[in-house]
């Protein structure tokens, strides 16, 4: 989950809502305040995230003159979903997220930041006619391998299949405050992260949840898909260990990319930074 330091949008950045033929996401939205567009770029948050862990490098990404779309998936905080496990495999996910790019004119640069990047292969893997590139952002080849993530994990897939929602975060939340590195965020700040995960369709995120258990390693299948790849993370990214992340960029041939004084969420510790790094793949032909 990232944390935003602002609920505040910069100027230009606007809440839209992208309407596809699998339905209507919410969206956070730019657009270069002059000369035509170099192109879009869809960017897929991950578990427990929104389109709000975007918001300042959508800003950056507009300023270089791209159009950026940070989005809720489906069931996701502001965008709604079927109370159905079942519509949260990746195959489904991943359908929504070429409905999306198909939906902004096609060739999305595409942008998946942890969970997100495990969607955004699937999506490539389904249709790469409809992607120009791919970054995966603090993200990894497949399920999470770390027994004690994977215990966390189990628990909170069974407080939501049998808890409200709002005790799941509660809950959580009172673990992750008893974590060394844990820092209390602003009261604004932590009253949008409390209504961002209850807003969450319970039986969405237990699934996604679920697929950090069990999502397959696919990396040679998007090897070979002719989309081109890019593979970054923070400095002290603490979601999939750094050597893992290393060893998919060297599958995908090519060589990861770090972001300095960043964690797990580059976008907000460093959206320049991060932009920058973004922009200088998407025009490396």
């Amino acid at each position: 989950m990232s944390t935003p330091r602002t609920l505040t949008l910069p100027d230009g950045v606007h809440p839209v809502t992208l309407e596809t033929d699998r339905g209507s996401f919410a969206t956070l939205q730019a657009k270069p305040d002059i000369g035509t567009p170099l192109g879009t770029v869809l960017l897929v948050p991950g578990w427990t995230g929104s389109k709000e862990d975007f918001t300042p490098l959508v800003d950056h990404l507009a300023r270089y003159g791209w159009i950026a779309v940070a989005v809720d998936q489906r069931g996701q905080y502001e965008t709604p979903g079927p109370a159905d496990p079942a519509a949260y495999t990746l195959p489904e996910l991943a359908s929504d997220v070429v409905a999306m790019s198909k939906a902004l004119g096609g060739y999305s640069q595409l942008v998946g930041h942890s969970f997100g990047g495990l969607v955004a292969r699937e999506a490539v893997l389904a249709d790469p006619g409809v992607f120009s590139t791919i970054t995966l952002m603090c993200s990894g080849p497949g399920a999470f391998s770390d027994e004690a993530k994977r215990q966390g994990l189990q628990m909170l897939a069974f407080g939501l299949d049998n808890l409200p929602i709002e005790q799941v975060y509660d809950l959580k939340l009172e673990h992750d405050s008893k974590e060394p590195r844990y820092v209390a965020p602003a009261e604004d700040i932590a009253a949008f992260l409390r209504k961002r995960f209850t807003g969450n369709v319970p039986a969405g995120l237990a699934a996604i949840t679920r697929r950090l258990m069990d999502a397959e390693d696919r990396t040679e299948h998007l090897a070979k898909s002719g989309v081109r790849a890019q593979v970054m993370y923070g400095e002290t990214d603490d979601g999939w260990p750094i050597p893992i992340q290393d060893k998919m960029a060297d599958i995908l041939g090519v060589n990861a990319q770090m972001v300095a004084d960043a964690g797990h969420s580059p976008a907000i510790d460093q959206p320049a930074a991060t932009a920058r790094m973004l922009v200088d793949f998407f025009h490396d032909r």
